[in-house]
């Protein structure tokens, strides 16, 4: 058994292995793509194989993200084949990618939660080994997060009344193009949302744009999008709107305005993953909470223990 890094010719060996053993997030070669290759902060070194007789058998991929100017080491993907399980293969994997993590100054390591560009927000413990294996290596569960889902099949979201209402009081509301880009950001700067910028400008982009946005006095006051991340699956986020602002059912529209879009697209239902407040999704379009993840961390030293493999 040898480590590697990961080839673009492996793509339908991972996808398989993957698909096989994960199975509450099941990928299409095309989320694939976006999970790995797709991904901003893809580095070659931090993508890794393990093969056995020409087979791939496991797989993990990390990536560096800055958190509040600290980088921040993810394990955002790793599965191994069960037949090769309970021969330390998944540890050897995981201390790998860790010390590769570790030796491009990850302060901190987290497992899955990678946004912008991640499959789920946290670990779903009906991984049970997974999350076994994650206590056996010091990472501590911090806090708990959940997605919800929404049944879009007999929902009604026309919001023109609404929006004419709030014409009224000066505030538009449509769907972003993107021109919009700098108000966006102007916005993003100012509230503090900034980390949602790679997302929203990669929304504004398409045709039709999946971000919709409300404007007064020529200022973007709130907005919405949609499949910002694990494209084409229905997911829908996310959701702002400025304090100042809120009371005037702007949330509301902004919402129904993505979720029409979805339903539009032939998705019955509609993910809201990282959700908040749950009661404003519950009421405004009856979502509920469908999985629950648990979210971990492990501080660690800026430098690689010695044995590092290289």
């Amino acid at each position: 058994m040898k480590i590697r890094l990961l080839s673009e010719s492996d793509i339908d060996a991972i996808l398989s292995l993957w698909n096989r053993h994960l199975t509450y997030d099941q990928l299409t070669p095309e989320l694939l793509e976006e999970k790995v290759w797709d991904d901003s902060d893809f580095v070659d070194e931090l993508a890794m194989v393990v093969e056995h007789r020409e087979q791939v058998i496991a797989f993990a991929m990390g990536v560096i993200r800055p958190v509040q100017n600290t980088p921040v080491g993810y394990v955002k993907m790793l599965v191994v084949d069960s037949r090769f399980q309970r021969y330390g293969i998944g540890q050897r994997l995981l201390t790998e990618l860790e010390n590769r993590l570790i030796a491009r100054d990850a302060r901190t390591l987290r497992i899955a939660e990678s946004a912008p560009n991640y499959i789920t927000p946290g670990l779903d413990p009906r991984y049970t080994k997974a999350m076994i294996l994650l206590e056996k290596n010091g990472y501590t569960r911090f806090k708990e997060t959940w997605s919800l889902e929404s049944d879009l099949s007999n929902q009604d979201f026309t919001t023109a009344d609404a929006e004419q209402k709030l014409a009224e009081k000066g505030i538009e509301i449509r769907r972003g193009k993107p021109d919009d880009e700098n108000l966006l950001l102007e916005l993003l700067q100012k509230t503090g949302w900034i980390a949602w910028q790679s997302e929203l400008k990669k929304v504004l982009n398409r045709h039709p744009a999946t971000v919709h946005i409300a404007l007064k006095d020529n200022k973007i006051i709130a907005f919405s999008a949609h499949n910002t991340n694990n494209y084409n699956t229905g997911s829908f986020g996310p959701l702002a709107t400025l304090d100042e602002c809120r009371g005037l059912k702007i949330g509301r529209i902004l919402l129904h305005r993505g979720l029409q879009d979805i339903k539009e697209a032939d998705h019955r239902f509609a993910i809201i993953p990282w959700a908040g407040p749950v009661s404003f999704y519950l009421h405004h379009c009856g979502a509920e909470i469908a999985r629950i993840f648990y979210r971990y961390e492990k501080k660690v030293k800026s430098q690689p223990p010695a044995n590092s493999t290289k």
